[in-house]
């Protein structure tokens, strides 16, 4: 696989985030270029130079989307040791070929000292289900605008 890091939304993002309607159906999203980058800016307060926003292809194709960011965790504390996963995407027409376990997998070995945590909106059982398998426990509810999501937190070093 191979990582292509960006940092603004271009054409192949904004079409690739287009093609995901199971989920962005879940909170009825118009999917704009002006959305996706309102959705690219971390939290007010954190560095922008410890988020990454990165395209992941295989065989020249874009399969996954993945932004994260070093040094947040839940209840917006600066925490050095964890790593906030904003959001993750999978190519729908591409799941259960294990692409998201690959790509979970190479995260939490580049970060092994890391406490990797994530919010997941409750409606979306398909996510819920992966990061459970993928060994992520609970640890609140919260919410993200008008949606409830459930906090899911992981230590990188466990075995997956």
């Amino acid at each position: 696989m191979h990582y292509q890091f960006i940092n603004q939304c271009d054409e192949e993002l904004y079409h690739f985030y287009q093609r995901q309607k199971s989920y962005f159906s879940l909170f009825h999203q118009d999917i704009t270029y002006q959305f996706i980058q309102e959705d690219m800016q971390g939290p007010e307060g954190f560095c922008e130079d410890d988020h990454y926003h990165c395209k992941i292809y295989e065989n020249h194709q874009m399969i996954a989307y993945l932004d994260y960011m070093i040094g947040y965790r839940f209840s917006m504390k600066h925490d050095s040791h964890y790593l906030w996963i904003g959001l993750f995407m999978v190519e729908e027409s591409l799941w259960h070929r294990h692409y998201g376990k690959q790509i979970i997998t190479h995260l939490c070995k580049q970060y092994p000292t890391h406490t990797l945590q994530l919010a997941c909106l409750v409606q979306n059982k398909n996510g819920l289900s992966f990061w459970k398998a993928m060994g992520f426990q609970e640890i609140a509810c919260s919410y993200w605008g008008h949606e409830e999501v459930v906090i899911l937190e992981k230590q990188a070093k466990e075995e997956l």
